[in-house]
Parts: C-alpha cells; sequence; structure tokens
C-alpha cells in the first residue's frame, strides 16, 4: 500500500490520509456463513416473515442480496447447495469475501519525522496494525486554543476507498449523548421533567415510576427486552408485569447497560415533542454545531462519505449503498432502535459535540444548551462496572477518574456493526478526543475500554499541548 503523507493547515486543521487506487467489488464477491446451530431461516427479511428452517450448525451458504427489516436489523438471502433459500439475519450470519475476490491488505509502515503530530500517527499506524483494523478516524480538539488535530488511516471500503476525515461511520452508542443531549434541551424549554414519571406521554399508568433521568442512566429497573418496531408494541412491553426487576429504581444496584431503556427513553421524547427525535436534534444541536450528521445513514447530506462497515474478523456488516436505506419512516416512537446506535457522522462532528459539552454548553458564538444544563448532565450517580472497568454513571454517559493521561474524562464507547469508538473531554482542559475504527481488535483494558480506542487515546491527552 502506499503512502501518501498530507500535512496541511486549514482553518486550525491537520490531516494525514493514506490513499489507495480505486477498484470495485461486486455482491458475488461474497458469501454467508450462519454462526450457529438453530438459527432462523425465514421467508423474507425479519422476524415477521414465515420460519422455513434452522441451521444445524455453522455453515457457509451462498449469498443472493440484503435488505433491512422494520428495525434496521441487515437480513441477507441465502441458498444452499440443494437449491434451498430463505432469509437469515445478520445478528446471527456473516457476510465475507470469497477467497479469490478478498482485497489484498499489507501491514503499514511508517516512522515519525521527528514532530509530535507525527509521533502521534506513528502510534496510530502500530495500534491499527496491532488491531488489524480496517479504518481509524481520529479527531482531537485542544481546549487551550480550539486547535482540531486530524489524523486517518486505512480503508472505508476495504482495498478500494480511504478513510478520510470527513468519511461517515455509524458510531454505535455514543448515539446516547446526542440523545441526552436532545433531552436536556427539551427540559430547558419546558416540553419534559426528566425526573417525572413518563406516563402522560404513553397515555397510561405503568407499572414501575420510570423517569427518564432513570431510563439514560440505566437505572430504571426495565428488563432488556427486545426493540418492538412501533409505538404499540413498546407500550405492550412496558405494560408487561414480569418486564420490570425488584431492585430500587435509580439505585447502584439497579445499573444494567439497558439498550431497550435507551430506545424507551427516545420514544417518549417523540411523544413529548410530538416530533421525531431526529428533526428535533437537527433544528437543536446538528445544525446550530454546523455537521452533517444523523441518527439515520440514509440521511446524510453528502452520501459519498459514508464508510462501509467491517467487523472483528473482516466480516462485511454493511456496505456504504445499504446504510443509504436507513430512514425514518416518518412515525413517532416507530425508530427507537436507531437512536441508541444509528448516529452518523465524522470524527469531527462527534468532537464538536463533545467540545460543546466541554465549554459549558457553547460551541463557537452558539450558546446550544445552558451551563447550568451541561452541569446537569455532568451529574455523576453512582459507581458502577461494565466489562472489568469502573465509572461513574452520569445522564448519557460516563466519568472516568484519571483516565488516560487526565485527572478525569466524560466519554462514551461505542460498538455496533463492526465499528468500535471512544468519544471523551476532559472538563479541565477542555480538551477532546475521538477514536472510531472498523474491522479492529474487540479486545479490552482494564477499564472496560477498547485498547486501540483507549490507547490512542492516551498518546493524544499526554501529547496534546505539545503539537
Amino acid at each position: 500500500m502506499k503512502i501518501v503523507k498530507i500535512l496541511v493547515s486549514v482553518l486550525l486543521a491537520l490531516t494525514f490520509v493514506i490513499n489507495s487506487v480505486p477498484e470495485a467489488y461486486a455482491e458475488t464477491d461474497y458469501y454467508i456463513k450462519v454462526l450457529s446451530a438453530n438459527v432462523n431461516f425465514r421467508s423474507g427479511p425479519g422476524t415477521k416473515y414465515k420460519l422455513k428452517g434452522r441451521s444445524g450448525g455453522a455453515i457457509s451458504l451462498t449469498y443472493l442480496g440484503a435488505q433491512f427489516d422494520d428495525v434496521d436489523i441487515l437480513w441477507y438471502k441465502v441458498q444452499d447447495k440443494n437449491g434451498f433459500t430463505g432469509w437469515v439475519s445478520s445478528n446471527y450470519a456473516r457476510r465475507y469475501f470469497k477467497t479469490d475476490a478478498k482485497p489484498k491488505i499489507d501491514k503499514v509502515e511508517y516512522t515519525s519525522d521527528g514532530t509530535v503530530y507525527s509521533d502521534i500517527y506513528e502510534y496510530i499506524n502500530n495500534s491499527s496494525n496491532d488491531a488489524n483494523a480496517v479504518g481509524v478516524q481520529v479527531v482531537a480538539i485542544r481546549g487551550s486554543d480550539r486547535r482540531i488535530f486530524d489524523w486517518t488511516w486505512g480503508y472505508s471500503k476495504l482495498g478500494v476507498k480511504s478513510v478520510g476525515n470527513a468519511t461517515k461511520f455509524r458510531v454505535a452508542s455514543i448515539s446516547k449523548t446526542a440523545v441526552a443531549i436532545c433531552a436536556a434541551k427539551m427540559q430547558e424549554q419546558g416540553i419534559i421533567d426528566l425526573n417525572k414519571r413518563i406516563d402522560k406521554f404513553w397515555g397510561v399508568r405503568l407499572p414501575r415510576a420510570i423517569s427518564l433521568s432513570t431510563l439514560m442512566a440505566h437505572c430504571s429497573t426495565l428488563r432488556y427486552l427486545t426493540i418492538k418496531p412501533d409505538k404499540e408494541g413498546l407500550l405492550e412491553q412496558l405494560m408487561r408485569s414480569d418486564g420490570y426487576t425488584d431492585q430500587e429504581i435509580g439505585s447502584a444496584a439497579s445499573w444494567g447497560y439497558n439498550n431497550f431503556g435507551s430506545a424507551i427513553a427516545a420514544a417518549t421524547l417523540e411523544l413529548a415533542s410530538g416530533d421525531l427525535l431526529e428533526n428535533y436534534a437537527q433544528k437543536n444541536l446538528f445544525q446550530p454545531l454546523g455537521v452533517d450528521m444523523s441518527f439515520f445513514s440514509g440521511n446524510i447530506n453528502n452520501k459519498s462519505r459514508l464508510a462501509t462497515l467491517y467487523e472483528e474478523d473482516h466480516g462485511l456488516e454493511m456496505t456504504a449503498v445499504e446504510a443509504q436505506y436507513v430512514v425514518p419512516d416518518g412515525k413517532i416512537g416507530s425508530n427507537a432502535g436507531n437512536y441508541i446506535g444509528g448516529l452518523t457522522g465524522s470524527a469531527r462532528d462527534i468532537a464538536k459535540m463533545y467540545y460543546m459539552l466541554a465549554n459549558d454548553g457553547k460551541y463557537g458564538s452558539v450558546q446550544i444548551l445552558a451551563p447550568e444544563t451541561v452541569k446537569f448532565l455532568e451529574t455523576r450517580y453512582f459507581t458502577a462496572e461494565e466489562n472489568g472497568g469502573k465509572f461513574r454513571q452520569c445522564f448519557g454517559f460516563r466519568y472516568g477518574k484519571d483516565f488516560y493521561g487526565t485527572s478525569g474524562i466524560y466519554y462514551h464507547t461505542g460498538n455496533a456493526y463492526g465499528v468500535i469508538a471512544l468519544a471523551s473531554y476532559d472538563p479541565k482542559t477542555k480538551n477532546v478526543v475521538v477514536v472510531i475504527t472498523t474491522g479492529a481488535s474487540h479486545e479490552r483494558d482494564d477499564n472496560g475500554i477498547y485498547k486501540i480506542c483507549a490507547g490512542i487515546t492516551e498518546e493524544i491527552y499526554t501529547k496534546i499541548n505539545k503539537i
């Protein structure tokens, strides 16, 4: 792979890019591997379709196409050697390149030119090679002078197109920070009270006195249920007597990371505002930040920037073309799944959002949130533990003391469709670091955070004032 080094200063920005010669590959270059026994094959792309059979074990099948279901889960149409056809969920199957079609990817060698900026890039290069990543995008904003630094590595389409600083990735659970900001803004506007029961928005008396605060802090006592594709299905689950644990609402004992609870929070915000949360976020967050970002990848204005996403074993999770079909259906409460993990943007877009939080709700000359609202978001409720790491749970993100060369950072991680990511800011220095990767190892560090993201984050926090 040829390395082209670009060192530019435009509006206080720096960037490194690795270029490659474009070439195309087709759908016939793939096959599907079902990952285990008893995986369902259905007559169409979704669980509402008739069951046609089950896998007897891990098996490779011919790939015939892909389509999203009602909750934006990708399903593959497959055929076996006997001519049997059916649809299988990407949750239980993986799409791979055929051996003769897989692009040849060489390890990239890079040696620093002696500058601190280049030293950081050498670290990113070596970490990306070690983690067997496909693509990496990194952005830092230095709080002291608002200077923005970009580093990019590898591919946004394997063997075809390089990652650029404007490449758009689906950033998984970092989406929850954007939802939390929208919730806090609605409280500012008097649309909701985050600490009161959500019953009135659903039109019924729910079995437990859950609030948006407890939903967003993962301590509502709701069980981790399947996310239904519409408001009626979600309400049915909310009314289940067995849908709740016996712990005290809002307590550390009731904490459990819960995508279903986060989806209920997003649907509640739509019911409260009377509009899609996507529309609200565009008006109150993304447009004021000046970013091309969306909870639905198909709503990105410049779709040529969408990345293809790869799993840890380089199985193909979602193509850039497929991502264009992820759009809202226009019905309030029917898109909740996208709000917990569908946020699509670049590392620079996410960094601007976190920089706004680091600066008491202000980005540039625009006051997006009141300073007291940011203080509310930063409230540290209790200590929680996940994947071997401890942190303080906040509203929509977390706080880690003495993390990665700082006295403490507010952060969120993401893991979905092959992307692993880490976004954070240091409230003392106002420094921000965002790392987005695809196809990288999911190995974690002692804080329970993905090693490749954590290592790059620490490298930048410790050196950013020397660049």
